[in-house]
């Protein structure tokens, strides 16, 4: 193997190194308290429901609806769902939605390849709000 090998192994290890290092792992806030939590990881934003899929689902597509969103896909099943919808300026949101048990599911939003996370807790706040939570966003920080 030449050094042209090595070298390129090299940038292309230091790229995927520095990708992973900057993209990494953050917990979101979602109350003033601190005590609910989401988790932002390389670009999508995890949350737990305090509903089952359907319900889940059934919120998520009213507020696509709500924020203006064009929903281009809703796939629901017995114990998980698939929603992805348009934003007014075409961002892709891909929503997917695993229960847990009868009363939660896993909530996990996608804007794009890269994520976003301020528009994925305004989504998660429509659907929150849709479901009886507060769907309030936190003002302290």
């Amino acid at each position: 193997m030449d050094a042209t090998f090595f070298s390129r192994f090299a940038i292309v290890s230091g790229v995927c190194l520095t990708a992973v290092f900057f993209n990494g792992c953050s917990t979101v806030p979602l109350d003033e308290t601190g005590e609910m939590q989401a988790v932002y990881i390389s670009g999508q934003f995890q949350m737990l429901m305090n509903a089952d899929a359907r319900a889940t689902s059934k919120a998520t597509s009213e507020a696509f609806r709500q924020l203006g969103y064009f929903e281009i896909q809703n796939q629901l099943r017995n114990y998980d769902a698939l929603l992805v919808g348009r934003t007014p300026k075409d961002a892709k949101v891909t929503i997917r939605i695993k229960e847990i048990n009868s009363r939660q599911s896993e909530l996990t939003i996608r804007v794009n390849a890269a994520g976003d996370k301020a528009l994925s807790r305004q989504i998660f706040y429509q659907i929150e709000k849709n479901l009886g939570g507060s769907g309030a966003p936190i003002t302290t920080r």
